[in-house]
């Protein structure tokens, strides 16, 4: 008798482990569905819109200093061109989007694309140029 005292134990050991066991990781698949639902409901925000500028992801680029230090030499430290044509008023004629596909691709003969690699460059530079008019 005392023996089969001690197997009931241990299976209700067992069983006790297994409940403790499904328990557990019931609690902490609820806290991934939660967690599941809560990032499709409330996505997480980068960039701009994470720091309230309404997705401006250009709003934190020195646009004059990132053309200082790539343009300026054919273009003038104040726009008045030099080997390249005068920017002073290049807003009035051409939008933003022109200019970035002009800083992006290059104008032949002169002016050879890829000056300025990164996209948000480019898209900085262009707008704080089209605001020159």
């Amino acid at each position: 008798m005392a023996g089969s005292n001690k197997k009931d134990m241990n299976q209700n050991d067992v069983i006790d482990s297994a409940k403790a066991f499904f328990t557990s990781f019931g609690i902490l698949f609820l806290v991934f569905l939660i967690a599941l639902v809560g990032s499709i409901i409330f996505p997480p925000q980068h960039g701009g819109e994470a720091q309230g500028n309404g997705g401006a992801p250009t709003a934190n680029i020195d646009a004059a200093a990132i053309f200082k230090q790539n343009c300026a030499s054919c273009h003038g430290q104040n726009l008045e061109g030099i080997m390249g044509p005068n920017l002073t008023k290049v807003g009035a004629t051409h939008s933003a989007d022109d200019i970035a596909k002009i800083i992006k691709d290059g104008k032949p003969p002169a002016m050879p694309g890829g000056i300025i690699k990164k996209q948000p460059e480019i898209q900085a530079v262009a707008q704080w140029l089209s605001e020159h008019k």
